[in-house]
């Protein structure tokens, strides 16, 4: 077996621009669905981690009739209901925020507990989170997002800094006490200033009403989120008065409905990539006929001393295999290293899967042993005379 492979390669190096344009086709082919598929399962999974951190990987409940409202005695109904693991009390406002240097921009403030941190997730980056205190003193804090922050004072950390927030016709000061780092960045940077800025207060500092805007539910994994929500809608549904209408969005649902619809895309992407390795097998089969033509002398004098149709078949399918693997090899070294440098110039990380690079290496020898089985085939059925005339 070792004699045979190496016997191979000198017959492939015997014709060097020939092995190594194949080659190419093949690399070409195999960088294309590694890298297609790597940019777009970072993109699957960027979009699904930043749709956690804004909370949409649980429930919202909010008021939908004018005077439907929910108050503290809302959220106690909703954690007896199995499979809700916590819930947070949200208001949500657009505001103008100004900085003491006359610096403006539009945001949308939060006004949430110190509970929120477990429902939509914080990478606290500077300073400190709402606590209990700061709910029970109303105090004027507030936390602010990187960008925000950069924007207003022109850096990250604002820590002790006062803004002005500014709602309708009212107007209060709030002194900055945490930076956080939210999942929105690669959605901003797309949206641009479609997405508004964030920032968190006290709710009892921003909007001292004891009616909420909307709670946030974190849900159970081992819980369905549509029986979840189902079960939370009868629940309020039998406290709530005469034309008051509660509203239960399953937004675990709309992720994976979504993230389904991403991995589609991924999928449909890959197999576009993957239609370039099917020219690359063709370009194989070519080569492999045009070695067989040209080795008929060759084919002659291995049957004349007693090759088997069988032993001339493997020999040329040894070469198409090797020629297909060491192709998808250096396409994987390729592909390597544009991720490297995709992800030294964007930022963020690229990263091939190993199950895709396992999937592409075992087609790419299929791909040899298909389109090499024609050329194989036709080699053994020479008749050993005939060939030696040629």
């Amino acid at each position: 077996m070792r004699s045979k492979i190496k016997f191979a390669f000198k017959c492939l190096f015997d014709n060097k621009v020939r092995f190594f344009l194949t080659i190419i086709s093949i690399t070409v082919g195999v960088t294309a669905v590694l890298t297609v598929n790597a940019i777009s399962s970072f993109g699957v999974k960027q979009v699904s981690s930043e749709l956690d951190s804004l909370g949409m990987n649980g429930l919202v409940v909010s008021a939908e009739s004018g005077n439907a409202v929910l108050t503290s005695s809302d959220k106690d109904i909703m954690l007896t209901v199995n499979g809700v693991d916590e819930v947070a009390p949200v208001t949500i406002n657009t505001v103008k925020v100004r900085s003491k240097d006359n610096k403006e921009t539009k945001g949308m403030v939060w006004g949430i507990d110190e509970k929120a941190g477990n429902v939509v997730s914080f990478e606290l980056l500077y300073g400190r989170l709402i606590d209990k205190n700061d709910i029970k003193s109303c105090n004027k804090v507030c936390i602010l997002d990187e960008t925000l922050s950069a924007d207003l004072f022109g850096k990250e950390n604002s820590v002790g800094k006062t803004i002005e927030l500014t709602c309708g016709s009212g107007s209060d000061t709030f002194q900055v006490i945490g930076v956080v780092k939210t999942g929105k960045g690669i959605m901003q940077s797309l949206m641009g200033n479609f997405f508004p800025a964030f920032l968190y207060t006290p709710y009892t500092s921003f909007d001292n009403s004891p009616d909420f805007n909307q709670f946030f539910v974190k849900t159970d994994p081992s819980y369905r989120s549509a029986q979840i929500a189902e079960s939370l809608k009868l629940e309020l549904d039998t406290n709530i008065k005469a034309g008051e209408e509660i509203a239960v969005t399953d937004l675990a649902g709309q992720k994976t409905a979504l993230e389904n619809m991403l991995s589609t895309v991924t999928m449909v992407l890959t197999v576009i990539g993957a239609v370039s390795l099917l020219v690359s097998g063709i370009s194989i089969m070519n080569i492999m006929l045009i070695s067989v033509n040209e080795r008929t002398n060759e084919i002659g004098i291995k049957k004349s001393i007693g090759a088997s149709r069988k032993d001339i078949m493997f020999d040329f399918l040894t070469e198409s295999v090797i020629i297909s693997i060491v192709g998808a090899l250096t396409g994987i070294i390729t592909a390597q290293f544009l991720c490297m440098i995709m992800s030294y110039l964007s930022g963020y990380t690229l990263s091939l899967q190993y199950s895709v690079i396992l999937y592409t290496v075992t087609v790419s020898a299929g791909l040899g042993i298909a389109f090499g089985i024609i050329p194989a085939y036709k080699a053994s059925f020479y008749d050993p005379v005939e060939a030696l005339r040629r």
